[in-house]
């Protein structure tokens, strides 16, 4: 296998991380938000929040902001690939 494709490889897999990590993060905040939500709710100060509302916007805009990243990073390390090749074609 070529140097080009493993790097490929390497670069869709590091990918699929950076798009497991955004998520997670992001899914954790809407936890918080949830958890910070009912506080307020026992204190009597905002109406009863709801886990099943609030976990499917937060998965929704989850899937769109990993998703986001995730294309930005792979498709800047595959330019790079890119460029290189073409370099080393010169």
């Amino acid at each position: 296998m070529s140097r080009a494709r493993v790097l490929v490889v390497a670069w869709v897999i590091f990918g699929l991380f950076v798009w497991s990590a955004v998520f997670d993060w992001w899914m954790s905040g809407a936890v918080r938000e949830f958890l910070f939500r009912t506080a307020e709710y026992e204190l009597g100060r905002q109406p009863e929040p709801s886990l099943a509302d609030l976990m499917s916007e937060a998965r929704r805009s989850g899937v769109v902001r990993a998703s986001t990243w995730t294309a930005i990073v792979v498709g800047a390390g595959l330019l790079t690939i890119r460029l290189l090749t073409m370099r080393e074609r010169r």
